[in-house]
C-alpha cells in the first residue's frame, strides 16, 4: 500500500526556511531603511510568523491522506517551523550585531537609559542596569537567545492556529487504516 502522507521534518525544514528567510529579509529592509529599532515596525514580524505556521499546518494537513490533522500533529508543525526558521533569524542576527553594525548594540543599549530614566530610576540604578545589560548584550548572546524566544512566541501562535486546522480524521474514512482483500 502506498503512503502518501506528507514527511513531518521535511515539510516543517521547508516552511521553516521558507519563514526563515521571509524574517531575515524583512529584517534587511528595516536596516536598510534605518528602522532596525522601531518597536512597532517589529509587531510586523509576529504576522510573518502568524502567516508562515498557518501556512505550513495548511499544507501539511492538505498534503496527507484523509486531507486530516490532529490539534496535537498541527501543533508540532507549527512549533517546529518556527524552529528551523529562529535558525536563519539567528545567524543574521549573529552577523547583523558582529559584523555588519556592531553600533546597535550601543543604541539599544542608549534606548534602554532612556527608557529607565524616563520610568523614574535614580542614575545609580539606571547605571547598574545598563552595567549589567551591557555584559548579556554580546551578538553571541543575542543571537542564541532569538532561538527559545521565537519558538516560545511560535508555540503560543500555534496553540491557536492548530485550534483553527485541525481536521481530525472521518471515522468512517478507512483508507490507509484497513486493507481490502
Amino acid at each position: 500500500m502506498e503512503n502518501n502522507n506528507p514527511n513531518l521534518l521535511k515539510s516543517t525544514m521547508t516552511y521553516g526556511a521558507i519563514l526563515g528567510i521571509s524574517m531575515v529579509l524583512y529584517n534587511i529592509i528595516l536596516y536598510v531603511a534605518d528602522l532596525t529599532l522601531n518597536k512597532p515596525l517589529s509587531y510586523i514580524s509576529y504576522v510573518l510568523i502568524i502567516g508562515g505556521i498557518y501556512l505550513a499546518i495548511k499544507s501539511f494537513r492538505d498534503q496527507s491522506e484523509q486531507k486530516a490533522i490532529t490539534y496535537g500533529k498541527a501543533l508540532g508543525v507549527g512549533v517546529l517551523t518556527v524552529l528551523f526558521s529562529s535558525v536563519f533569524v539567528a545567524l543574521y542576527t549573529y552577523a547583523l550585531y558582529q559584523f555588519i553594525d556592531p553600533s546597535l548594540i550601543q543604541k539599544m543599549l542608549d534606548m534602554s537609559r532612556e527608557q529607565l530614566t524616563t520610568n523614574g530610576m535614580s542614575d545609580d540604578q539606571v547605571e547598574a542596569a545598563i552595567n549589567m545589560s551591557s555584559k548579556i548584550m554580546t551578538p553571541g548572546l543575542i543571537s542564541i537567545m532569538v532561538i527559545p524566544m521565537s519558538v516560545f512566541m511560535g508555540t503560543i501562535f500555534s496553540l491557536v492556529i492548530a485550534a483553527f486546522l485541525k481536521k481530525e480524521p472521518s471515522i468512517f474514512d478507512t483508507k490507509g487504516n484497513t486493507q481490502q482483500s
